[in-house]
Order: structure tokens, then sequence, then C-alpha cells
């Protein structure tokens, strides 16, 4: 097994439990409930999605963020069950877009849950480009609040 962690997560203060902590392989976390428009992301833009989901509930618009925590496995069962209830999808990682989890998330929910959207999915990444060298601008590849934010308002005004 290969685990994977972003430097840039390390920095990023939160809550730590108490004791051991182990989290299942392959179950995300709904860590925010919503009705209009599914946020699905892991790593670091999940707390972009929240600051999106933010923004979008004081225009009334409720978000729910999926963080996947794991991508295999992938927690279909999660991903699905939110779609179907919101019908609108942004899936959002900081990897570039060709051929990356985005493309398979969205594949999975074309697959299995078309007939409940109720508008196109909509994918956020990084540039098709190597990494940046510095940390700067390899943050300002990755999907702003703002950015988000703005695609899910777009997928809710369909």
């Amino acid at each position: 097994m290969l685990f994977f962690l972003d430097i840039g997560l390390l920095y990023q203060p939160g809550e730590v439990p108490a004791g051991e902590h182990l989290l299942p392989l392959g179950q995300a976390a709904i860590v925010r409930e919503g009705r209009d428009v599914t946020l699905v992301s892991y790593g670091k833009t999940v707390h972009h999605c929240q600051q999106a989901a933010e923004q979008l509930a004081g225009q009334g618009i409720a978000a729910e963020v999926i963080d996947l925590r794991s991508l295999k496995p992938l927690d279909e069962t999660t991903i699905l069950g939110s779609v179907r209830k919101t019908g609108r999808l942004v899936v959002v990682h900081e990897a570039n877009r060709l051929c990356g989890i985005g493309a398979e998330i969205a594949a999975l929910v074309a697959e299995h849950a078309f007939a409940d959207l109720k508008a196109p999915i909509v994918r956020l990444g990084g540039p098709d480009a190597p990494a940046a060298a510095s940390y700067p601008l390899e943050q300002a590849s990755v999907p702003s609040a703002e950015a988000i934010a703005e695609a899910a308002r777009r997928l809710c005004s369909t």
C-alpha cells in the first residue's frame, strides 16, 4: 500500500483528535451537508471547497462538500448518493484534468446517476503542465474557492 500526503497540509491549522485515530480506507466524509450542488475533493482542495460552500451559503445555495480521503478504494456510494440528492456535481483537485481522478468520478456519475443530473458535470483542476518549482506559483495553480463557487453558481442557475 502507498500513502501520499501533500506537504502543504502539514501546515494547515485544525483539530487534532486525542489518542489513536484511525480512518477507514475507502470511506469518504461528508464534511458539509447540502441540497443544491455536490463539491467532491480531496487533500488541500477540500478546504477550498469548504470556503466556496460558505460563500454559496450567503447566496442561498447549499453545497454539500465531500472529502474523498482515499482515491483507491474510492467511496462510490457516498459520491453517487450525494449527486442523486443534489443533481449537480463539481469535482475539484489540483492535478491536471486530463486522465485525473476528476475524469474518473465524472465517468462514474455519468454511468450510474446520469438521470439524476440537472446540469453537466464540472471538473476543476490544475493546468496541464508540470508542477511549478516555487510554492507561491504552485498554489496559484490550485482551483480557488472563488472559482469553485463560480462553477457551482453556474450549475445552480441552469
